[in-house]
């Protein structure tokens, strides 16, 4: 494998791993809400906001992707 080639498939793996992270993120807060409205009685409010949080760790991740794209591009 060349030089080129291993680059290339680095750049993959990390921009890759960023739909995982967004799923994971709102899955996580959905779960985590979804059991904390059960510990506490407290249906839906704990999901929701939880599942807001998730989102925006989500977009989050997508912004800092676009940060590092733009660093690896201008190197």
């Amino acid at each position: 494998m060349d030089q080129d080639e291993k680059q290339l498939w680095k750049l993959a793996g990390r921009y890759g791993a960023v739909g995982l992270e967004m799923g994971l993120s709102v899955a996580f807060g959905l779960y985590a809400g979804q059991w904390l409205d059960g510990k506490f009685g407290t249906d839906p409010w704990m999901k929701i906001v939880l599942g807001v949080v998730g989102f925006g760790a989500a977009v989050k991740a997508v912004y800092d992707a676009v940060k590092r794209y733009k660093v690896d591009m201008s190197d």
